[in-house]
């Protein structure tokens, strides 16, 4: 047998050919099948020696590792690739690179080094001005002097500073002022009865992060305090560079109405006297004799009050006009309407007095 490398070669042995071609001569004259049974044997113990791989190839010196902290590796790290990049902010502190050798008897040198016995290797790194590369080289060398150099390429990348919105709005409500991605204050007024309000912002960048009380999908809704309270709505939007800028939503829910008034009110068949005015409570209206009933109407200067007459409500709440259906009994009848206002506590009362006139026979 002859070894070379990592493979084996197995030769045939010289006497077996010798003692071969004597058989051959020695049996010439056995008829064909024999000598056919006589070759195929010795075929097969031909195909039973050959070239066989028993051992492997030494990829000589090589990394079994290789990073760069708080950055990945592009491609990704394979011991027979010896070139990579790797993309940093512009604004990027220093890196560490760290490299393991496969073989510990090796010697790393360059950027990073280790001596024979180490495994591993460090080094800090600082990293290249904005839009700027730096190459960081190590090689990896193996006792009997071979040698393979890894290079990574650091990029200083320049990160957009785009920390605008692109829109904002508030559901139910108007924001004031009108919004523009260079306004960060905005106030919405919304009515007593409104409990919660929903806020969409979109960001100017998609790169761009929001946080604050709006998560970065850009969609929250907020339950509101009681009527009368105040909320106020940060959403911060950081650009990829780090940058931040701030808008605020003041949302200001309003207080229970005190408007106990009503903005008009009319008798048919008849009119008021004196005209109609939400500061005059007492009216008087004459019809004639044989009228036997009257329709009172009135509209509430807050549709949020509540109306009643006759002992019922005829307006609630969220309905601005009542109507009430008067019968007359006798010669005077007075009919009062009362107006509670949303604030359950201011009360007025519109007195309404109705008179016929007397019989001809009177």
């Amino acid at each position: 047998m002859v070894h070379t490398g990592g493979w084996t070669q197995q030769v045939i042995q010289q006497e077996n050919v010798v003692g071969f071609m004597s058989i051959m001569r020695r049996f010439v004259a056995i008829p064909a099948r024999y000598l056919i049974i006589t070759l195929l044997i010795g075929t097969t113990g031909l195909s039973l020696y050959g070239c066989a791989d028993t051992g492997s190839i030494d990829p000589g010196p090589q990394l079994a590792g290789l990073s760069v902290s708080g950055a990945s590796l592009q491609p990704p790290f394979t011991s027979e690739t010896t070139g990579y990049h790797v993309d940093l902010p512009s604004n990027s502190p220093d890196v560490t690179v760290s490299a393991t050798k496969s073989d510990p008897n090796d010697v790393l040198s360059g950027a990073v080094t280790a001596p024979a016995g180490q495994d591993t290797g460090q080094s800090t790194i600082s990293p290249p001005g904005p839009g700027s590369t730096k190459d960081v080289s190590l090689t990896v060398t193996s006792p009997d002097g071979r040698a393979r150099i890894y290079t990574i390429t650091l990029r200083a990348i320049t990160l957009g500073g785009d920390n605008t919105l692109r829109s904002l709005t508030l559901s139910p409500g108007t924001m004031s002022p009108a919004f523009s991605a260079g306004t960060q204050s905005y106030t919405v007024d919304v009515a007593t009865a409104v409990a919660e309000v929903t806020v969409s912002a979109t960001k100017s960048d998609p790169n761009a992060v929001i946080s604050g009380d709006v998560p970065n999908e850009g969609h929250a809704t907020f339950n509101l305090e009681g009527p009368g309270t105040t909320k106020i709505v940060s959403i911060i939007v950081t650009a990829p560079n780090g940058t931040s800028k701030t808008y605020t939503i003041t949302v200001k829910r309003a207080a229970p109405s005190n408007d106990d008034n009503l903005s008009g009110l009319t008798v048919s068949p008849g009119s008021l006297d004196p005209d109609f005015a939400s500061r005059i409570l007492d009216y008087r209206v004459d019809v004639a004799n044989d009228v036997d009933s009257v329709i009172i109407s009135a509209t509430k200067s807050d549709p949020n009050a509540v109306m009643s007459a006759l002992g019922a409500v005829i307006a609630a709440a969220g309905t601005p006009t009542g109507q009430v259906f008067v019968p007359l009994r006798g010669r005077r009848t007075k009919v009062d309407i009362t107006v509670t206002a949303q604030d359950r506590i201011s009360t007025k009362i519109y007195t309404i007095t109705i008179i016929r006139s007397r019989r001809e026979s009177d």
